[in-house]
């Protein structure tokens, strides 16, 4: 699907954690800027703890992932929630938290390399 939108000039902003587990994954979605000969994809690093998409500035999606607490009578499985919020002042609202955050964070590719240069 990131495929199709980055030949379609779709832009996509991504804020994430950009870490050892992860790197490959960031290195793949990045490298579909060099297939296509574009920018379209823009990945910063940062540490947040909400998952979700903010498509058109018309609708966002989150998903929340409740663990099993392993209390008896409490959750016992692991369970994924999804949120579809259409609420204009609510998408405003998470759109101006993601810019701000997206501004002050640390482009991929530079902490790529930072990466790199751990020994492990």
């Amino acid at each position: 699907m990131l495929d199709e939108l980055v030949k379609r000039k779709v832009i996509i902003k991504v804020l994430c954690r950009v870490d050892l587990e992860g790197k490959e994954n960031i290195e793949r979605f990045l490298s579909l800027n060099s297939k296509y000969g574009e920018n379209a994809i823009e990945i910063r690093h940062d540490m947040h703890p909400i998952r979700g998409c903010i498509i058109d500035g018309k609708l966002v999606r989150i998903k929340e992932v409740k663990e099993p607490t392993g209390k008896i009578n409490e959750l016992n499985k692991k369970i994924f929630i999804f949120y579809n919020i259409s609420d204009k002042s609510w998408i405003d609202w998470l759109s101006r938290i993601f810019w701000k955050k997206f501004s002050n964070s640390l482009d991929a590719n530079k902490r790529l390399e930072q990466l790199k240069k751990i020994k492990i």
